[in-house]
């Protein structure tokens, strides 16, 4: 006898309870989700060694601030690599900025960089106004 009572109990203690499912631990209607900012991407996390902008289309002065940060780098460490990178608006000035890393490629080799050291590239940065190339080191 007390074993039902003890199961009856036990059945009616579960009376008010409700099943878990799905609904249980849904969000609530008037709770939206929030769209966080689009996250500022960029274009190459490292500091340049040097940048040259290309404004208007003319080809700044450029040979004797290189030439000394070229030296001071290869001073410090002798096997030395450097990333060329031309970085443009979009792709549609991406033959210009081609020739203008390639010219920066070839100021570094008159320094006595070899070329198998040098490494090229262009990126596309959509707030940039004109055209940059950026020296890298690694």
């Amino acid at each position: 006898m007390t074993r039902r009572l003890c199961f009856l109990l036990a059945l009616l203690s579960f009376n008010g309870c409700t099943l878990i499912d799905q609904n249980t631990f849904a969000p609530a209607p008037e709770a939206k989700a929030q769209t966080p900012p689009p996250p500022q991407v960029r274009v190459d996390p490292r500091t340049p060694l040097v940048t040259i902008d290309y404004q208007d289309g003319e080809t700044p002065d450029y040979a004797g601030l290189l030439n000394s940060a070229v030296r001071a780098a290869v001073a410090r460490y002798a096997d030395v690599q450097f990333d060329v990178v031309s970085v443009v608006k979009d792709l549609s000035a991406a033959t210009a900025a081609q020739a203008n890393g390639l010219g920066v490629m070839r100021a570094i080799m008159r320094d006595g960089v070899p070329a198998s050291r040098i490494h090229l590239g262009v990126r596309t940065d959509p707030g940039l106004t004109g055209s940059q190339v950026r020296v890298y080191v690694r």
